[in-house]
C-alpha cells in the first residue's frame, strides 16, 4: 500500500515529537511504504477561482509555480493519505488548508446526489483512502468540529472510507495511523468478499 502523509509544520515539533515520522513508521510496520510531504502555505499559491482546472485544463490547475498539481497527482496516485494537521479553530491548519484549495482540479465541477446529499462528480474512478489525523485541539468542541469538517470533506472526494482521529500526545499517532490501517485492511477483504461482517 502506498500511502502518502501530506503534514503541516507545526507537526515536527508537536509534543517534542515528528508527527511524520511517527506516522511513516507505523505506515512501515503496516507493510505500506509511505511518502511525507511537508505543505507550507506560503510556498502554495491561493486558488484564483477561475475554474480552469475543470473547464480548460480538466484536472490541471493552470498556476505552475508551485508544486500544487504535483502533490494532487500523488494524492490520486495513492492508496491511502494522511493529512497531518494542527487543529486551528475547529480547522484545518494554514499549510493543510492551502494545499486543499488547490486540490479542486481532483474532481468534477458537475453535481450528482452520491449517499443522498448532492457531491461533486467524482473525475477518477477511485480515490483513496482518507485518514484525518488533528492535534493539539484544545477542547472537546473544537475536536469535534475538526472530526466534523474532516468528514464533510472527504464525502466530496468520496475515498472508500475516511478514517478522523483526534490525538493529544505523539504516542497516540502510530495508533491513530494503525488503527487506520488495520480497517482499510479490512474493508478491503469484506468488498472482495473475502471475508463477511
Amino acid at each position: 500500500m502506498n500511502v502518502l502523509i501530506l503534514c503541516d509544520r507545526a507537526s515536527e515539533s508537536f509534543c517534542g515529537c515528528d508527527l511524520s515520522v511517527m506516522a511513516e513508521s507505523a505506515v512501515t510496520e503496516a507493510g505500506g511504504k509511505a511518502k511525507i510531504v511537508q505543505l507550507r502555505g506560503e510556498e502554495i499559491n491561493h486558488c484564483i477561482g477561475c475554474f480552469n482546472c475543470w473547464v480548460k485544463t480538466p484536472g490541471i490547475c493552470i498556476q505552475t509555480g508551485d508544486s500544487a498539481n504535483s502533490f494532487a497527482a500523488q494524492e490520486i496516485q495513492s492508496d491511502a493519505v494522511i493529512f497531518l494537521s494542527k487543529i486551528t479553530w475547529g480547522c484545518y491548519s494554514y499549510d493543510i488548508k492551502s494545499f486543499l484549495d488547490r486540490s479542486i482540479p481532483n474532481i468534477m465541477p458537475f453535481f450528482e446526489i452520491a449517499g443522498g446529499d448532492m457531491r461533486h462528480k467524482m473525475r477518477y474512478k477511485k480515490f483513496p483512502y482518507i485518514i484525518s489525523i488533528g492535534y493539539g485541539g484544545n477542547s472537546a468542541r473544537e475536536k469535534s468540529i475538526f472530526a466534523n469538517l474532516t468528514r464533510h470533506n472527504s464525502l466530496n472526494f468520496r475515498p472508500p472510507k475516511h478514517f478522523v482521529f483526534n490525538i493529544d500526545s505523539c504516542g497516540e499517532t502510530a495508533d491513530a495511523v494503525k488503527a487506520g490501517a488495520a480497517a482499510m485492511e479490512l474493508l478491503k477483504k469484506v468488498l472482495k468478499n473475502e471475508i463477511f461482517i
